[in-house]
């Protein structure tokens, strides 16, 4: 069977994190959105995406199968069942009912099944993924699911962020053997049997891993450092160092650096929070900085619901709890402030003035005191990024390097709208 993941036109809504990585590459749990599909569908699998994003997806998923253009549909043309997943959904290999026609979730496709005899008709015409799925619904049908968890606001990441971490966990207790946690002066809390441990980790004394309240997986490489409290469900991922504080409900991904407080939060990857401040209910996008004491708000005041900014507008999310989202590449100052539901768009830079930050800060934005300094080019912005991957090894591609480009000269005009509200106080 030949397995097609794709995006769809919802991916607006879950920007800044999208602007730059497939909707699928974001993180819930212990996974990314695709790793859910991957590690559970037997099956070719491919991968399609916003023209934009092509090269830079070649890249992040070339170990993952092949990646097409959305308008790509020639390649699905084989001799095989055909089955195509919106790459919003967390992946439930217990809802997959392979059955004709298109499944889903309050009008939207969640995936659809093309048996091998019908692929070329099906197929025939279409422009892109998108005129397929209406051809098929149009042609076989839809039937409508339950229990579907959909993406489609980035703080359905962190709505359904625990139970698909405990999920996550489970598989990965499953997928491998794992050792126990042990030397001297690392305690435990709990069953042992829920703290997993790769052989290439290390733990250092004066650890406490508490697993009363959900699983723990320490995975190849990772450090604790002394004085670091882990509280289940936790996932510490390949090579990240958890650096002392307190860690709770949380994914780290891999490379990361992490300390202080932290309360169910998603780090994507290699990005950094070493010193003390607190982060809650929050997602760090890749290569992102936190300064010391760069604090996130995750509560109102009167514990009312929090909105947050999602294409233009401010939504009402339902949520009590509710940190703030950080998009690839972004840097904060020492002592910064995010109030509840911030978004903060890839590669800005941001030093506090003593106040919280916008609500909203558009992407490149190089926020200084209250101010945008609009004289910084993307050239600079993409230095800076380079200096810090090269402190973990990694070198930014040319592809990246082009798209970072691209994606400044499209959000120029929004950077002078962000501008000039400053000036006049009407901001989010």
């Amino acid at each position: 069977m030949l397995v097609a993941v794709y995006e769809d036109d919802a991916e607006e809504f879950l920007r800044p994190l999208t602007l730059a990585r497939p909707v699928y590459t974001l993180r819930c749990g212990a996974s990314m959105l695709y790793e859910k599909i991957t590690l559970s569908v037997e099956g070719h699998i491919v991968f399609y995406v916003r023209s934009m994003l092509l090269d830079v997806a070649h890249e992040r998923l070339a170990n993952a199968g092949g990646v097409h253009a959305l308008d790509d549909v020639k390649a699905l043309m084989r001799d095989e069942d055909l089955l195509i997943i919106n790459g919003r959904w967390l992946f439930d290999e217990n809802l997959l009912k392979l059955e004709d026609g298109v499944t889903v979730k309050e009008g939207e496709p969640v995936y659809a099944l093309i048996r091998k005899n019908d692929v070329e008709s099906m197929l025939r015409g279409c422009g892109n993924i998108g005129e397929v799925l209406k051809r098929v619904v149009h042609e076989l049908g839809t039937r409508e699911a339950d229990g579907v968890r959909f993406v489609k606001y980035p703080w359905d990441l962190m709505k359904y962020h625990r139970l698909e971490l405990e999920r996550d966990l489970e598989r990965l207790r499953r997928l491998r053997s794992w050792e126990r946690p042990g030397g001297e002066g690392v305690y435990v809390v709990g069953d042992k049997e829920d703290v997993m441990v790769s052989g290439s980790a290390k733990i250092y004394p004066c650890v406490v891993l508490d697993a009363t309240s959900g699983p723990i997986v320490i995975d190849d490489d990772a450090v604790i450092f002394p004085h670091s409290y882990v509280a289940g469900p936790c996932y510490v991922g390949r090579g990240s160092w958890i650096v002392g504080g307190r860690i709770s409900g949380s994914s780290i991904g891999p490379m990361c650096r992490v300390g202080g407080e932290v309360e169910e939060t998603i780090f994507q990857g290699f990005s950094n929070k070493y010193h003390a401040g607190f982060v809650g209910h929050s997602y760090i996008g890749e290569w992102v900085n936190l300064g010391a004491l760069t604090t996130t708000s995750d509560l109102k005041n009167d514990y009312g619901s929090v909105r947050a900014p999602a294409a233009g507008r401010l939504v009402d999310t339902g949520m009590i709890k509710l940190g703030a989202f950080i998009g690839d590449h972004t840097k904060t100052g020492i002592g910064s402030l995010l109030s509840t539901g911030s978004m903060i768009g890839i590669m800005c830079n941001l030093v506090t003035s003593g106040e919280p930050y916008p609500k909203y800060v558009p992407p490149f934005t190089w926020y200084v005191k209250g101010r945008v300094w609009d004289w910084v080019g993307v050239d600079r912005m993409i230095e800076a990024a380079e200096r810090m991957m090269a402190r973990r090894g990694y070198v930014m591609s040319e592809a990246e390097k082009k798209l970072y480009r691209r994606l400044y000269e499209e959000t120029v005009e929004e950077r002078r709208r962000f501008s000039e509200s400053l000036l006049t106080g009407r901001y989010g």
